[in-house]
C-alpha cells in the first residue's frame, strides 16, 4: 500500500504556514486601525484630513484611505463631506465609555456634578492623569444653547486647563519638568502661561486655595474652574471642572470657586480622603 503520510504532513505544514501568514496579516490590519483611532483620540483639534492621517501613520495614501473608510463604515469615525475632514464617531465613544475602568468613580461623582449643573447651568467634566496629559472620562453638558463642553476621550495639556493645573499642583517638580519638556508650554491663546517660573508660582497658589482657574488660556472666551479629587493618601486620583463662556462665568466667579472647592472636598471625602491625609513627597 502506498503511504500518504508524508503528503498529508506537507499539506498540514502548508496550511499551518498559511494560518500564520493570515494571523500576521490580521494583526497588522488591527494594529493600523487601533493606531489610527489613537491618533484621532490624541488630536487636540478633533478633526484630521486624509493627508494628515497619511503623514502621521507613515502609510501610502491609498492604505490610509481604506483604513479611514472602513472605520467610517463601522461608525468609529465620522466624515464631514463638506470639509473632507474626519473625526471620532459615536461608536468609539460608546465603546470607550463602556470599557473605561472608572465606573465606580463616575457613579460616585455623578450626583455631585449634576448638582453643579443644576446650580450654575454650565458644563462639568471629570478627568484623570494620562501620561502627562488630562484625559476626559465623563462630562455633563450645559443645557444652554451657547456652552463650553469637553468630549469624553479627548486629552488636554496640564499648563493651560483648569483640570490640568489642579492636578499638576500636586505633582513633583521633576515630573512636571519632564512633562513640559515632552509637550512644551505652547500658547493656546494670548492668555496662556508659557514660562515655568510663572506656572510653578500659580500651581503653588492652586495647592493652597484648592481651586484652579483657566482664564481663557485654552480657548478664547471660555473660562473653567477646577479642583483635584484626593484619595485616602492625600494624592490626587482625578480632577473635575466647570466650564462656560466668560460672559457668564466672570460675574459668578466667587460663587463658582466656593462650589468647586466644596464639591471636590465632598467627593474626596466619599472616596476615603480625610483632612488628616498626608501627601508623601514635596515639591
Amino acid at each position: 500500500m502506498k503511504s500518504i503520510g508524508p503528503r498529508v504532513s506537507k499539506k498540514r505544514t502548508q496550511a499551518a504556514a498559511g494560518d500564520k501568514r493570515g494571523d500576521k496579516s490580521y494583526l497588522a490590519v488591527a494594529e493600523k486601525m487601533f493606531l489610527t483611532l489613537e491618533i484621532f483620540a490624541s488630536c487636540r483639534e478633533g478633526e484630521l484630513t486624509l493627508d494628515e492621517v497619511t503623514r502621521k501613520l507613515g502609510l501610502p495614501k491609498s492604505t490610509a484611505h481604506r483604513l479611514l473608510s472602513s472605520l467610517e463604515k463601522c461608525s468609529y469615525l465620522n466624515k464631514n463631506n463638506l470639509s473632507g475632514r474626519y473625526s471620532l464617531g459615536e461608536r468609539f465613544f460608546d465603546l470607550a465609555s463602556s470599557t473605561l475602568p472608572y465606573n465606580r468613580l463616575i457613579s460616585v461623582v455623578r450626583p455631585y456634578l449634576n448638582s453643579l449643573v443644576l446650580t450654575f447651568g454650565e458644563s462639568v467634566n471629570l478627568g484623570v492623569y494620562d501620561e502627562g496629559m488630562i484625559a476626559v472620562i465623563f462630562t455633563i453638558e450645559s443645557p444652554q444653547p451657547y456652552r463650553a463642553a469637553a468630549t469624553v476621550g479627548t486629552r488636554s495639556f496640564l499648563h493651560c486647563t483648569s483640570m490640568g493645573k489642579a492636578l499638576a499642583s500636586y505633582l513633583e517638580s521633576a515630573e512636571l519638568r519632564a512633562v513640559f519638556l515632552k509637550y512644551g508650554l505652547s500658547a493656546r491663546t494670548r492668555h496662556t502661561i508659557t514660562t515655568e517660573h510663572a506656572l510653578f508660582s500659580e500651581l503653588e497658589k492652586i495647592r493652597n486655595t484648592g481651586v484652579s482657574h483657566d482664564n481663557q488660556e485654552d480657548a478664547e472666551g471660555v473660562e473653567c474652574y477646577g479642583a483635584a479629587l484626593l484619595g485616602a493618601d492625600g494624592r490626587p486620583f482625578a480632577c473635575m471642572s466647570i466650564s462656560g463662556p466668560s460672559v457668564r462665568m466672570g460675574p459668578r466667579a466667587e460663587a463658582i470657586r466656593a462650589a468647586i472647592r466644596e464639591t471636590a472636598r465632598r467627593i474626596s471625602f466619599a472616596l476615603g480622603w480625610t483632612p488628616q491625609s498626608v501627601l508623601s513627597g514635596k515639591r
